[in-house]
C-alpha cells in the first residue's frame, strides 16, 4: 500500500508540473485511504515482531518471574484497550457503510465507506495476536518458555517472503 501511495503522490506530482493538472482528489484518498490502512493494517505484524516501543528501565534488573508478571498486566491492559477501540472502530465503519459514506472531491463525490473497514480490520487482527501473546506470557508466568519463538520467526518469515 506505501508503494501504490507513492506511484499515486508521484503521478499527481508530475502530472502538475509537466500538464498543469494535478489528479483529482490525490489529498483526499492519500489521507483518507492509503494512511488508515498504512497505520492500522500492519499492527499485527509489529506485534508479532515485538517490534512495538517497549520502556524497560524498571524490568531489566527484575527477575524473569516477575517480568512475565508486568508481561501479563499489560497484555491484560493492552488487549482490553485495542479491543473496546476495535468495536468503535467496527461500529463507525458499519454507520459509514450503511449510509454508504462518501467525500466531496471537487465536484465529485468520492465513496469513504470501504476505507472505514481497515481500522477495523487492522485491530481485530492485531487483537488475536494481543491474545496469542498474553497466552504466552502466562506460560512464562507458570514457568513455561512461552512457546518456542523459533517457530515464531519461521512462521513469519513464510508470511513474509
Amino acid at each position: 500500500m506505501l508503494f501504490i501511495m507513492m506511484v499515486h503522490v508521484v503521478a499527481d506530482v508530475f502530472s502538475k508540473y509537466m500538464f498543469n493538472q494535478p489528479i483529482t482528489g490525490t489529498i483526499e484518498i492519500v489521507s483518507n485511504f492509503y494512511m488508515v490502512g498504512i497505520v492500522f493494517l500492519p499492527l499485527a505484524m509489529v506485534e508479532l515482531q515485538n517490534g512495538h516501543v517497549k520502556v524497560e528501565v524498571f524490568t531489566t534488573a527484575m527477575p524473569p518471574r516477575y517480568v512475565a508478571a508486568f508481561d501479563v498486566f499489560a497484555s491484560l491492559l493492552t488487549l482490553v484497550y485495542v479491543a473496546i477501540l476495535s468495536w468503535f472502530l467496527t461500529m463507525e465503519a458499519i454507520k459509514s457503510t450503511e449510509i454508504r459514506e462518501t467525500i466531496q472531491v471537487g465536484v465529485d463525490l468520492l465513496p469513504m465507506w470501504q476505507a472505514r473497514w481497515f481500522a477495523p480490520a487492522g485491530t481485530s487482527v492485531f487483537l488475536l495476536v494481543i491474545l496469542f501473546n498474553l497466552l504466552r506470557n502466562i506460560d512464562k508466568l507458570r514457568g513455561g518458555n512461552g512457546g518456542d519463538i523459533g517457530d515464531k520467526k519461521e512462521m513469519i518469515d513464510e508470511w513474509t517472503v
